[in-house]
């Protein structure tokens, strides 16, 4: 390997572990309750919504079908990860089936 990779690995590298030890100190500088606390407890969820959201409205007929088919599952059974299942099957299904 030539010496800009090693630069890049190592710096890439470095770059990894700060990330992660300034994540591990500012999570045990964040309330742990209150309303920041609810905040950051729902930010995962919110941030899913978010991108789901985005890649239905830039889609096709198919992925609009799917959304639909997920937020009914979810809706009835309130289970993540079947929602999430029954959506991939229902696209991977009409992607499959339908031109």
């Amino acid at each position: 390997m030539t010496h800009d990779i090693w630069i890049t690995v190592w710096v890439l590298g470095f770059a990894s572990l700060a990330i992660r030890l300034f994540g591990f100190l500012l999570a045990q500088r964040l309330p742990q309750t209150g309303a920041w606390a609810r905040g950051m407890e729902a930010l995962p969820g919110c941030l899913i919504v978010a991108l789901v959201a985005l890649m239905i409205l830039n889609s096709g007929q198919q992925e609009w079908i799917a959304g639909a088919v997920v937020l009914l599952i979810a809706a009835k059974t309130r289970n993540l990860p079947l929602s999430m299942a029954v959506g991939v099957a229902v696209v991977a299904f009409m992607r499959a089936t339908l031109p």
